[in-house]
């Protein structure tokens, strides 16, 4: 076993020859409300996901629920993100294995999306430029909800950005986590051909926001 604080490698685990979709029913079997959908997403669906990272992003790109590693793959292959800034934090040990091995030089996190920042803390990285997002928000808690976005925004800079797909029509994250995160959301589009069909949101800090941020003084080092 070759793990080290939590980062997965393909010879993490002894995996039995089974494909990747089966391992995630199974994994949707035993948590239904934390995979949304009994397969992963279509390749449609992650190459439309891939093409709203910003071409000019720089810095680490941060994957919630990589699942299969559908999407990462797809992150790849876009060529906008190098595989040493893409991070992938899934919590199901076994598609962590999976992912790693289908996207190597990528890091691979295993835990739960609602420790992030004690995740993120142990792989030493502090800021991301852009959070994908492939949690079923719709279907969580609400104290699930506000955990992992407390953590997934608290990591993002005044100009980064938070992209989520969903199978709803309505924005996934509600207006009131929105309005404390000073947040907007906007659907970037559909993807019909996804079995089952999906909307992408690209949220961002409002202009005001921005320069809220941009005002504050800087830390007073301790």
């Amino acid at each position: 076993m070759t793990t080290h604080m939590g980062l997965f490698t393909p010879s993490t685990l002894n995996l039995r020859p089974i494909t990747a979709d089966v391992e995630f029913f199974r994994a949707w079997l035993r948590r239904p409300r934390r995979m949304g959908s009994l397969v992963p997403s279509g390749r449609r669906l992650a190459a439309a996901v891939a093409a709203c990272i910003r071409p000019d992003t720089s810095g680490v790109v941060l994957e919630l629920g990589g699942g299969t590693g559908s999407i990462t793959r797809a992150i790849l292959d876009a060529g906008r993100v190098a595989p040493q800034n893409l991070v992938v934090v899934e919590r199901e040990a076994r598609l962590c294995a999976i992912i790693a091995s289908r996207c190597p030089g990528t890091r691979v996190i295993c835990g739960d999306a609602g420790d992030l920042r004690a995740l993120l803390a142990r792989a030493g990285i502090s800021k991301v430029s852009t959070v994908v997002s492939s949690l079923p928000f719709l279907s969580m808690r609400e104290s699930e909800n506000r955990r992992i976005l407390d953590a997934a925004f608290g990591v993002l800079p005044e100009d980064g950005e938070f992209i989520q797909y969903t199978y709803g029509p309505a924005s996934p994250i509600p207006r009131e986590f929105l309005k404390a995160y000073r947040m907007t959301g906007k659907r970037r589009g559909w993807v019909l051909l996804n079995i089952p069909a999906a909307a992408i949101w690209l949220y961002r800090r409002t202009a005001d926001a921005q320069s809220h941020i941009a005002a504050q003084p800087p830390a007073k080092a301790a």
